[in-house]
């Protein structure tokens, strides 16, 4: 899949997270995004919002390797 410019910008402006199966995206009623930090619930070595962009990670899972190891 070829990403769209939206998500080329989003990939840049986030880093990491975009693609990570660990992150949760939150939007408010003002609609400001977050993005949430799954690990952060059971290891204090990661933040719950991660400062973004996030260009390295120890905890990083690409939500594509996730998904093909459970087929």
């Amino acid at each position: 899949m070829i990403p769209n410019e939206g998500q080329k910008a989003e990939n840049n402006r986030v880093g990491l997270c975009t693609t990570c199966s660990h992150m949760r995206r939150m939007q408010n009623d003002r609609g400001s995004t977050f993005y949430l930090c799954e690990l952060s619930t059971t290891d204090a070595r990661f933040p719950k919002y991660p400062r973004l962009p996030v260009i390295q990670c120890v905890g990083y899972v690409s939500r594509r390797d996730n998904n093909d190891s459970a087929t």
